[in-house]
């Protein structure tokens, strides 16, 4: 009798135990970090927007941290955190040996463009000839240039080429540089506030297929925390599809976790490029293959990357797929 009433009671715990486990694990709180490419400006309202907003509600806790010179996600992102950076700069480091896996595309156009001042008459990129023009000496800008004087059939040999930074100062001046590589929803606010008229080629319109900056996270996470990357992918397309929608409240979220932001300023940042966040047929965070396929032309073309990347590998739609599909 005894040993039946010690046999039923380890049963009775042992049920316990395990009812418990399964709500502890379906309870707990997922919980990850986005690490951006830049300071926050107003291209990361949908970012804050879907912290606040929508996080709590796929069970996530979602710490947004601001990058800059010398914070690149590329070697700061870790299992289970995401990064936001420029598509070729993740593919570069797949190819030198990382397993980067890219879950959203943020921007299905490059935003990079090149701008000069109205006075200088220069519009297309064959004016580029007989001029200097600046070069950034980090990010995707730089080989955009390349393709585009390629595409336009642009004599690099007639151009004065020199490294310059986002500062606009400088470039206003007009003595040093005639041409400013530029984000066409960052810069142009500044010049629009400073009632400066300039010109902006956009590299889109003469051939120039480039993706702009994804969402990305390790191929480790992706095969052993799924449930995690749906969450965060629910979390930013809920937040993207919102911040498009309604501007204004998506940039106070922004001013909320970045209080140093000029409101009024980013939400001007944040309306002109909207556009370049509604992904492929207006689903933000989507993309066709095609256009991949185009661009890694271009980078195999400019020696940009040893071997041709396995896209079936490196892009994973799974996940913004299934949102969509609900």
């Amino acid at each position: 009798m005894k040993t039946k009433i010690t046999i039923a009671l380890a049963i009775l715990f042992l049920t316990i135990g395990c009812t418990n486990h399964t709500k502890n694990a379906t309870d707990s709180k997922l919980t990850t970090t986005l690490k951006l490419n830049w300071i926050f400006t107003g291209s990361f309202a949908p970012e804050a927007f879907s912290a606040k907003n929508y996080a709590a509600k796929n069970n996530l806790t979602l710490k947004l941290e601001p990058g800059g010179q010398g914070k690149d996600p590329l070697k700061l992102v870790k299992d289970n955190e995401f990064g936001a950076a420029a598509a070729d700069e993740i593919l570069h480091a797949n190819d030198k040996g990382a397993d980067f896996v890219i879950v959203g595309l943020i921007n299905y156009d490059s935003p990079a463009c090149f701008i000069s001042q109205e006075k200088d008459n220069i519009k297309t990129p064959k004016d580029f000839e007989g001029k200097t023009v600046g070069i950034l000496p980090f990010g995707s800008t730089g080989l955009i240039y390349k393709i585009l004087l390629k595409k336009a059939r642009v004599d690099e040999s007639k151009i004065k080429e020199v490294s310059v930074y986002p500062d606009l100062k400088i470039f206003l001046t007009g003595h040093t540089h005639q041409v400013q590589p530029a984000f066409i929803y960052d810069e142009t606010v500044s010049l629009d506030l400073l009632n400066v008229k300039y010109n902006i080629i956009e590299p889109a319109k003469y051939g120039v297929v480039f993706k702009g900056p994804c969402y990305f996270t390790t191929a480790k996470t992706v095969a052993e925390n799924p449930a995690l990357v749906k969450a965060f992918i629910a979390t930013m397309a809920q937040g993207m599809n919102a911040a498009i929608a309604r501007p204004v409240d998506a940039v106070k979220a922004l001013k909320a976790v970045a209080p140093e932001i000029n409101e009024s300023r980013e939400l001007k940042v944040w309306v002109k490029g909207a556009p370049y966040y509604r992904g492929h047929s207006n689903k933000p965070l989507t993309w066709d293959i095609d256009s991949w396929t185009n661009m890694v032309s271009e980078l195999m073309a400019f020696k940009e990357l040893k071997q041709t990347p396995n896209l079936n590998k490196t892009l994973n739609a799974t996940f913004i797929d299934d949102y969509y599909k609900k």
